[in-house]
């Protein structure tokens, strides 16, 4: 351990890891008084935090947190704000399709603060709605695979495990407190693992290969376990079928009230959160190799320490020991010496050079050699230089040319 916040410090040390509930309450007061309205604003922010996570720098340290119940209580919270980001969303949808109140939002809203929600929305339009849709999206995610992430390893406590399945519900991920506790921390950096993205692969790619991945993983983890019961897969212990069921449910509530039109809008919100998320993870185990079966070790994962991506992610960028130990909570992770995403950038920068495959790949590139060069062991070597003869990157498929040259003329 590096040190202890000082009480100087005490507050911002545990506020900083609030950021996702305010980010939501945000996106909540924007789905209120109309997305079009807040757009600039909202502009000002992504922008913001893309130059702050350039400027904030990383944060080495390893805290002591005295009070981590109220880390626990922070997540505990996610699920009534998800409940209302989906009302606020849903709402719009409804008022669009039939000019309705559903379930008295509006009401509730006029009566306790006299804003005039329905003539705020009186115009909105293609462009509302899909500012909408992204701005929920964004909550999808976070009740999904940020906070729903952390309260899905919290598996001693009934009430975490539902959390993360009900927050993953309104962005039609229930499947990912199957597959990624159960799954992708026992398969990662290995083929089997729809969570680890190939040298060479585009995020376009990657996304489109591993999304239907991400259901089959999670089934066959699910008749496994059923199958040690003596039970079949099919049959309403099936924790997937119960969350498709729930899934489907909550499309067929949302055709009712908003009609064709308002499901086709929830229905990007969701392609944008899978999308999303797909993003996150691209750059998590982005090339990394291992022998199926082997030793996870903390070079399995590339790691960030930049303050404003670990605000953000509750401390997901320090992935490596998240990895070693999937029960330790993202307050006490630690450096374990992993290897770091190249220039010591952040998920946000990532993110937005991942849009960009050239990009992406001209600066990840030597970072692969690098790991081969340092962190592989003799046998991910071989798997790391077959994976280079398949990238299609000329550089990654120049030096495993060099490779062979060198082992011919040995």
């Amino acid at each position: 351990m590096d040190g202890i916040a000082s009480p100087a410090r005490a507050g911002w040390a545990y506020l900083r890891f609030f950021v996702p509930i305010a980010l939501s309450i945000g996106v909540i007061y924007a789905l209120i008084v109309g997305p079009v309205n807040v757009l600039t604003g909202v502009l000002v922010v992504l922008l913001g935090l893309s130059f702050a996570e350039r400027l904030s720098g990383n944060d080495e340290q390893t805290h002591v947190y005295r009070h981590p119940k109220i880390f626990v209580g922070m997540l505990w919270t996610y699920l009534p704000v998800s409940l209302m980001a989906f009302w606020a969303f849903v709402w719009m949808l409804a008022h669009g399709h039939n000019g309705g109140d559903l379930f008295a939002l509006a009401s509730i809203v006029q009566s306790l603060t006299g804003f005039d929600m329905v003539a705020a929305h009186a115009g909105d339009g293609f462009g509302s709605y899909l500012l909408a849709a992204v701005l929920f999206s964004q909550i999808a995610s976070i009740g999904s695979v940020s906070i729903g992430h952390e309260l899905s390893h919290r598996t001693w406590e009934a009430y975490s495990v539902f959390s993360s399945r009900a927050c993953s519900l309104f962005g039609l991920f229930t499947y990912y407190a199957i597959e990624h506790p159960y799954g992708h921390h026992f398969t990662v950096g290995t083929p089997a693992d729809s969570s680890t993205a190939l040298r060479g692969e585009s995020v376009y790619r990657y996304f489109l290969r591993t999304a239907p991945q991400d259901y089959s993983t999670a089934w066959n983890i699910e008749k496994d376990r059923l199958a040690k019961l003596d039970l079949p897969a099919m049959t309403w212990r099936n924790r997937l079928l119960q969350g498709w069921a729930a899934e489907a449910a909550l499309v067929v509530f949302i055709l009712a009230v908003s009609g064709v039109l308002g499901l086709f809008w929830f229905l990007v919100a969701v392609l944008n959160a899978h999308f999303g998320y797909k993003l996150g993870t691209y750059s998590q185990h982005y090339g990394i190799v291992r022998v199926p079966g082997s030793e996870i070790k903390a070079h399995h994962s590339w790691d960030s320490f930049n303050r404003v991506t670990n605000w953000f992610v509750d401390n997901i960028g320090r992935h490596s020991q998240h990895h070693l130990d999937p029960n330790r909570e993202f307050w006490r992770l630690e450096d374990v010496h992993a290897p770091r995403l190249p220039h010591n950038m952040g998920y946000f920068r990532a993110i937005g050079m991942a849009i960009i495959p050239a990009l992406w790949h001209r600066t990840w590139s030597p970072a692969l050699l690098e790991w081969d060069r340092l962190y592989a062991s003799p046998e991910e070597r071989r798997l790391a230089h077959e994976a280079n003869l398949r990238s299609g990157r000329p550089e990654l498929m120049a030096a495993a040319a060099h490779e062979e040259v060198q082992a011919a003329t040995a």
